[in-house]
């Protein structure tokens, strides 16, 4: 017996904007948007492991739709420019990390889906990355997490089933 919990792992809610920010921050992006919070949890094995995807094969997936979309609008796209590397956040971050001057802002969509997650919990600003995940699976498209989620083929229905089957009672 290894004394670990089934129990999902609880983060600061600022850990996942945080990770999320990077992601914007990594491609370039102006804003945190609902396609950099899936991002932000594939940093998470559980997730990685729920999603049956890995963070790099989603970022290749979204620099694709990203190349469509441009396409679409007849922008060529890229630059050329190799992407940011990703900066280190603390596990437990504190006011003044989040604060930072330069810090990525979110969309209103990406606001609400933390706000959302965190609702049922005692401590608001806890939250699991599962309770994240359900609120991303709830949004349609043109949202982009939807339309990333569908590009990589995750069938959002199973992964459901999947998180309720391993909740507890």
């Amino acid at each position: 017996m290894t004394g670990e919990s089934n129990a999902p792992a609880m983060l600061h809610e600022w850990t996942i904007y945080l990770r999320a920010g990077e992601e914007a921050r990594r491609r370039g992006d102006r804003r945190i948007g609902t396609e950099h919070l899936v991002l932000a949890l594939l940093e998470d094995n559980s997730i990685a492991l729920l999603l049956g995807m890995d963070l790099q094969r989603a970022r290749e997936a979204l620099d694709l739709l990203d190349q469509r979309a441009l396409g679409a609008l007849g922008i060529e796209s890229g630059c050329g420019a190799p992407p940011l590397s990703t900066r280190h956040v603390p596990a437990k971050p504190r006011l003044r990390d989040v604060a930072q001057k330069g810090r990525v802002r979110m969309t209103p969509a990406a606001k609400r889906v933390l706000e959302q997650a965190s609702k049922p919990n005692r401590r608001r600003l806890q939250v699991t990355a599962q309770q994240v995940l359900l609120q991303l699976i709830g949004l349609r498209p043109p949202d982009p997490a939807p339309m990333l989620l569908s590009a990589l083929g995750i069938d959002v229905a199973e992964v459901c089933r999947r998180m309720n089957s391993a909740s507890p009672g």
